[in-house]
């Protein structure tokens, strides 16, 4: 096939390249001249660049036409061993150029692992010399710089034997056991555009970084863009893509992520004119949570976020969809095959739905049991890495309830699935405290909708603790953020706690700042870390989740004994005395717990 933008191009010379594809050359030689003269002569005609793509067998595999700065070179491979070469050369021209070899055909080249890279340099529609890159190998590994022969007359093009020169390159990597770095990190460029109300652009770009970076991503370059409008088929327009395509192929960058949900046509486009992997912000965040599922409910939650999110984008993942386990975005705890039709993900989904549908019923029969113990439920939520898991470890850990801690870590999205534990609060009540997944700017509708059974326990909950990081300084914005999401699972009414954590490294104007901002609120300052104020706010749960409390004197007869157990199994005795009437106990517990020894209050 013939890659590239033909719009604008003669039928004649389509017609002309298509029948390249059926030529087959000397496997010995690099190109020959009556196919550099075609190639040269219409690359002159047209002012852009045509490359050509050749396996060792001689047979031309594929044509690509670019444009005047730079051709499109494609991720083309004959299957060859792991840590060698793909198989292919690539021999493109420079129209109104030397042949030498620029930056791009370099980085193509190693990137790429091209047998070799050849440069024609073109003048009056007739080729006129040529150089040849080839990649060193250093240590017996192929690295990535590259060797240069060259520039050389045209007339030489038929006397270098291709073969020879791939064979003594090779030889250099024989008998050497080739150990691929499983955790090798992609390389990665972040683009965002547009305006945000809550973060300037700078700022988006640093919280996509975080993300890629914990998605496993290195992050080589970033680029923003201020519009007013995106642009409808490629998000920051054409001109712009380009450039951002010379970038990636420069600092041999495996994919872009971009800092918006994408349209299935913008990722179409943008990995023609990019030539790699597009990754939107969406599939990121949904890849981060594949890495961090542990649990099965987990696991479902995620892989049925991951499909509602691919079904409609199956004609919109280009590349990415054409290979399994391709790194960020592609990865899940479900289906590995990512070449799946409508059909199949459509049952997935339902079977997917209905296990979900048993898991909340399962919750509903647990939400039950503990509303018939009058056992409290908070909540903690907040922004992703607000310290929501640090916070939850220190209450257990006061409570002595500290033999599972959750993992506690400076990364977003650290914790996926909710655990629940039971704690004690100074009056010696029990209260169930549930750490939830954290919320982020632009969190995918797949994953809320996916994760509506986890979420409803916040829904469900008596009080909710939303925890801040202090130190932040878009705290406001995160703030915001959680209260937007708890507004759409149905949670904004219930009652909520300000926690602003992390005050011992927080700018005290910042602590002021966010005061003046959410006065209305009740607002707790803790070090959740350095266990700063914790005991506060142990007292203002207990006033929250037991704020009507009953005091009562009773007199139990000796012969009722089993209800001063009861009463001291609810923790609620304060005093006891002994008389000759019985056992008079000080009591101050909750209203159905008072109901069970009503009878026998004494004044």
């Amino acid at each position: 096939m013939i890659r590239g933008n033909l719009e604008g191009i003669k039928k004649a010379f389509i017609n002309e390249l298509e029948a390249l594809l059926d030529i087959e050359i000397d496997k010995n030689i690099i190109i020959s001249k009556e196919v550099l003269n075609v190639i040269s002569r219409i690359s002159w005609e047209l002012k852009r660049e045509i490359a050509i793509y050749v396996n060792r067998r001689g047979r031309i595999i594929d044509v690509a036409v670019g444009d005047s700065a730079t051709v499109s070179l494609e991720e083309i491979y004959e299957k060859r061993k792991e840590g060698g070469l793909s198989g292919i050369r690539c021999i493109h021209t420079h129209p109104s150029g030397r042949g030498d070899l620029s930056a791009v055909d370099i980085t193509a080249l190693v990137s790429l692992k091209f047998d070799m890279m050849i440069a024609v340099g073109v003048d009056e529609g007739k080729p006129i010399d040529f150089s040849i890159g080839l990649i060193s190998v250093i240590d017996g590994r192929l690295s990535k710089r590259a060797d240069v022969l060259g520039p050389y007359d045209v007339n030489m093009i038929e006397t270098f034997d291709v073969l020879k020169l791939i064979k003594e390159l090779e030889d250099k990597l024989e008998d050497r056991i080739f150990v691929l770095e499983e955790n090798k990190k992609e390389r990665v460029i972040l683009v965002a555009a547009g305006n945000d109300d809550l973060y300037t652009i700078e700022e988006s770009l640093e919280e996509l970084k975080e993300l890629a970076e914990t998605a496993g991503a290195e992050v080589v370059y970033k680029v923003f863009q201020k519009k007013n409008r995106i642009d409808p088929a490629t998000y920051i327009g054409s001109g712009k893509a380009k450039e951002i395509s010379l970038i990636r192929q420069s600092l041999m960058a495996d994919a872009v992520i971009f800092d918006d949900q994408l349209s299935p046509a913008q990722i179409r486009n943008l990995e023609e004119i990019l030539g790699c992997k597009v990754i939107d912000r969406t599939a990121l965040i949904l890849d981060i949570f594949a890495q961090r599922a542990k649990s099965k409910e987990g696991k479902l939650q995620v892989e049925l976020a991951q499909l509602k999110y691919r079904l409609p984008r199956l004609t919109g993942f280009g590349a990415m969809l054409s290979r399994t386990g391709g790194g960020i975005g592609t990865r899940g705890p479900g289906e590995k095959k990512l070449e799946i039709d409508k059909r199949h993900i459509m049952r997935r989904i339902n079977d997917l739905e209905k296990e979900l549908e048993a898991v909340r019923n399962t919750r509903q029969v647990q939400r039950e049991r503990r509303i018939s113990n009058e056992i409290p439920v908070v909540s903690i939520v907040g922004y992703t890495n607000a310290g929501k898991s640090t916070l939850r470890n220190k209450l257990c850990e006061i409570a002595g309830v500290d033999k599972e801690k959750v993992l506690e870590a400076n990364m977003l999205f650290a914790t996926l699935d909710t655990t629940t534990r039971l704690i004690n609060l100074p009056n010696g009540k029990e209260v169930l405290v549930s750490d939830t997944v954290g919320f982020i700017r632009k969190l995918p509708h797949e994953l809320v909708e996916a994760f509506k059974s986890t979420l409803e326990e916040i829904v469900y909950s008596d009080l909710i603790l939303h925890v801040v990081d202090a130190s932040n300084k878009n705290a406001e914005a995160q703030i915001k953020v959680v209260n937007s999401v708890l507004n759409e699972i149905g949670a904004a009414s219930k009652k909520t706690i300000l926690v602003l954590n992390k005050i011992d490294v927080a700018p005290v104007e910042n602590v002021e700042l966010l005061r003046s901002k959410f006065n209305d609120n009740d607002i707790v300052e803790i070090s959740a870390l350095e266990g700063v104020n914790l005991d506060l706010l142990l007292d203002v749960i207990q006033q929250n989740v037991y704020k009507n409390m009953i005091k009562a004197k009773l007199l139990i007869p000796y012969s009722q004994t089993k209800l001063v157990s009861y009463l001291h199994g609810n923790n609620c005795v304060e005093k006891e005395e002994y008389t000759q009437d019985g056992i008079i106990v000080y009591i101050n517990t909750t209203l159905d717990v008072f109901g069970k020894v009503k009878d026998f209050v004494i004044e």
